[in-house]
């Protein structure tokens, strides 16, 4: 797990790489699954969903539509008050990663779909002639 230290001047050093990153490096490190942790440099406290969150206003601000409505906003913050907020944490946390697994299913059909070269006439007679002839056990009748 690569170690982020924030500094009290706003900059987050990243310990495996000896260099200073951004919120857009950080963002490539969520993109590429990468496990991290921010931390701030002097208490040790963890700044990490902090940062996460500010990456997320960071995206919204350059145009990119928002998941968090102000509705689930509101929601949330209701939550917060609420002592379901254990309970529905990771409820909330597995329904997400459901809905992100479908979405990885979903894109990798339409890759596979969108990537297969068509067959040839002659090619796709023959697939057809050969399932028949696994389904049936016997050969296509010729005509």
């Amino acid at each position: 797990m690569r170690l982020l230290k924030k500094y009290p001047n706003r900059r987050i050093y990243d310990t495996q790489t000896s260099k200073f990153v951004t919120l857009s490096d950080i963002r490539e490190m969520v993109n590429g699954r990468e496990k991290f942790r921010v931390v701030h440099s002097k208490t040790g406290n963890d700044l990490t969903r902090s940062v996460l969150m500010q990456i997320i206003i960071e995206m919204e601000a350059e145009g990119h539509e928002s998941l968090l409505t102000n509705k689930i906003l509101e929601e949330l913050i209701r939550f917060y008050d609420d002592k379901m907020v254990a309970v529905m944490s990771p409820h909330l946390e597995q329904m997400i990663l459901q809905s992100l697994a479908v979405q990885d299913q979903l894109r990798e059909q339409f890759k596979s779909a969108f990537t297969q070269p068509y067959p040839t006439p002659e090619e796709a007679i023959k697939q057809m002639m050969d399932q028949y002839q696994e389904l049936t056990g016997q050969k296509p009748p010729r005509g």
